[in-house]
């Protein structure tokens, strides 16, 4: 009897290891389920990328370049050091660096993240405007950017900080959010 006991008690945990085995197999294969979530392959990547776009007369509008681009099936794109050198009709080029960077489908959203520098270069009537932060968000469609984090901004001798910001490009406004502090010194000229 006791020989018996053990055969059936080895067949019902087989059965029951068959069981759990095929339960974890589907939960694994199930669509949106929490294992694909945490597994997110690239579908491909690019070393020393660049991208250029180009105005509606054939110019280069914007050059974007990362020393390694990881693109994403749900169309995302990680990039390692970014660099985006943006060139204006009526104003000097604007250089944008960062250690990472987020690109969101159909470029609707970018994300900057660790030493973020915008530079604007100097004209003959302006001296370089330098933003530098730790995060920032772009919204290339809505020509707006902004930041939750501290913000540092020199330009010539004059400087300017605050926690939060937000700028809009169409109307050249700046907004700072909090603990904002500056000095402004008139340029020579």
């Amino acid at each position: 009897m006791k020989a018996r006991a053990n055969t059936v008690f080895a067949l019902a945990l087989a059965a029951g290891l068959a069981l759990l085995t095929f339960w974890l197999e589907r939960l694994v294969d199930i669509p949106g389920a929490p294992a694909d979530a945490a597994r997110r392959d690239p579908d491909f990547t690019l070393d020393n990328a660049t991208a250029t776009t180009f105005n509606r007369l054939g110019r280069p509008e914007s050059t974007l370049t990362a020393q390694k681009m990881f693109h994403f099936p749900d169309e995302t794109s990680e990039l390692e050091e970014p660099r985006l050198l943006q060139r204006q009709e009526d104003g000097p080029p604007v250089h944008i660096a960062a250690d990472r960077g987020t690109v969101f489908k159909d470029n609707e959203e970018v994300r900057l993240y660790g030493n973020v520098v915008v530079r604007r270069e100097a004209t003959a009537d302006q001296p370089e405007l330098r933003m530098e932060t730790t995060y920032l968000e772009v919204f290339p469609k809505e020509d707006v950017t902004r930041t939750p984090e501290r913000v540092v901004i020199h330009e010539g001798r004059s400087w300017l900080t605050g926690v939060g910001m937000h700028y809009d490009h169409k109307t050249r406004q700046l907004e700072l959010k909090a603990r904002v502090s500056g000095s402004y010194e008139r340029e020579e000229g």
